[in-house]
């Protein structure tokens, strides 16, 4: 034990040194772990903090038969109802049978709350129509093409080149950065190259 001891004395320097090299060792394998996670995407810094806005506050104009009609900023999931009550409620006069008051509200979204007589001209005009009516734009079912927005794991595997790995780092990049704003921003995640996304482009939409 004494002569370890004393070997360990003798060769300090090089048992600091074993330990530094194993601890750097160490930290290298972290960062490069870290580092390979994140650069699955690249979130553009300008496009995702607009995004985050976006999502957080929807502004919505609701006009006609309300207290305060005007400009109202609301969170996401806001619905029709809870728009009025910003606006400080129905008026008297106020009829909202052509309107779905669950209905959830959209960024730049109008509401128009008619008034008794209003109604009545256009029911006898034509049949009352839910104002706003929900847009299919943006799903499969309307274009045949795929969402890059909206598309589950499965959908987004059934297109050309991308397998599961690429397809949980679109899913990943459009949680953390933000909905897609155009087809191209594919290109910022690792592994879809212009080759890859000339082969996907006719299937895609946002």
């Amino acid at each position: 034990m004494e002569q370890i001891i004393l070997w360990l004395k003798e060769k300090k320097i090089l048992c600091a040194f074993l330990a530094l090299t194993l601890l750097c060792a160490i930290f290298a394998s972290l960062y490069i772990s870290e580092v390979t996670a994140e650069e699955a995407y690249i979130c553009p810094k300008t496009e995702a903090s607009e995004e985050v806005k976006t999502n957080d506050d929807i502004v919505v104009d609701i006009k006609g038969a309300v207290q305060n009609p005007g400009i109202y900023h609301v969170s996401n999931g806001t619905i029709v109802h809870d728009v009025i009550v910003l606006a400080g409620g129905l008026t008297n006069e106020a009829d909202t049978r052509n309107l779905n008051l669950s209905k959830k509200v959209t960024d730049e979204m109008v509401i128009t709350v008619y008034t008794h007589d209003e109604v009545a001209k256009l029911e006898m005009e034509s049949p009352i129509v839910e104002e706003n009516p929900k847009e299919d734009d943006d799903t499969t079912v309307s274009t045949g093409l795929i969402s890059l927005n909206t598309a589950s794991l499965e959908e987004l595997m059934e297109l050309p080149g991308i397998g599961e790995a690429k397809a949980k780092s679109i899913i990943q990049y459009r949680e953390n950065c933000g909905k897609f704003k155009q087809k191209e921003d594919l290109l910022n995640i690792k592994g879809i190259g212009d080759k890859v996304y000339a082969e996907l482009e006719a299937f895609i939409t946002v």
